[in-house]
């Protein structure tokens, strides 16, 4: 029989990467099942070269009670004049061979070494980078394995390692544990009650699934662990939902 962990995902700011590069740093419109396994696998103290293979094995689906807006936030670092000998800043004993800061620096007339760039203007680096805000999410995790999905909601609810939503910056408003339920992925939809955020009583949703007509590719599947950068693709069948509402539990 199929157990389902349901995941509330809302906060002031959330980011799933996108096929984004560089310093245009985009959102996709949801969560991704990557971003989520990698939320339980964070809450389960998992380390990056861990085996999540059960996780990648689980059903996706989520769903859209309060899309929220794209933000957009420049920003910058670094500009300006370096003031300093960057070596000099570093204490006696250091490892100045492997030091970061200056590249091809200039050796000085008394030994010493300092930045090729000191005293001159270097323009910033510069960064866009998008996120959803205002937004709330409900995601389902579906398993076989009931004992999995209780161990899943109570790592969740006493999390090993601190919780973000998609960025290191997106903290969570709520808990992320909102119990199990019988129902499927193709099922929870449109039979759990709205979030008490919700801004819409027909909401988006996406499910994975098998390739099918209406079904289209994302490259958000699980790795096997999350040394590997390769995401592989997955079906997801987009749809829209009818819940019943609720109040706050």
């Amino acid at each position: 029989m199929a157990t389902t962990v349901l995941i509330r995902l809302s906060g002031p700011l959330q980011s799933y990467g996108a096929s984004s590069h560089w310093t245009e740093r985009e959102t996709g419109p949801r969560p991704a099942k990557s971003a989520v396994a990698g939320l339980i696998a964070n809450a389960l103290g998992r380390e990056r070269s861990a085996d999540i293979s059960e996780l990648r094995a689980m059903t996706f689906a989520v769903r859209a009670d309060r899309p929220g807006h794209v933000l957009t936030d420049d920003q910058t670092a670094g500009g300006g004049a370096f003031p300093f000998y960057a070596f000099e800043t570093s204490a006696p004993g250091g490892d100045l061979r492997n030091y970061g800061v200056p590249r091809k620096p200039l050796r000085r007339p008394d030994g010493t070494v300092q930045a090729p760039w000191i005293g001159e203007t270097r323009a910033p680096v510069q960064f866009r980078k998008h996120y959803l805000a205002d937004a709330a999410f409900l995601a389902g995790m579906t398993t076989d394995d009931h004992s999995l999905a209780e161990h899943i909601v109570r790592a969740l609810r006493h999390p090993s390692g601190l919780l973000f939503l998609g960025r290191r910056c997106c903290p969570l408003s709520h808990a992320p544990a909102y119990g199990t339920t019988p129902l499927g992925a193709d099922a929870w939809p449109d039979r759990i009650p709205l979030l008490p955020e919700a801004t819409t009583a027909t909401p988006r949703t996406w499910t994975e699934t098998i390739p099918q007509p209406g079904a289209t590719p994302s490259p958000e599947q699980v790795p096997t662990t999350y040394l590997e950068r390769d995401h592989p693709l997955m079906f997801l069948l987009p749809a829209t939902a009818t819940p019943p509402t609720t109040e706050e539990p």
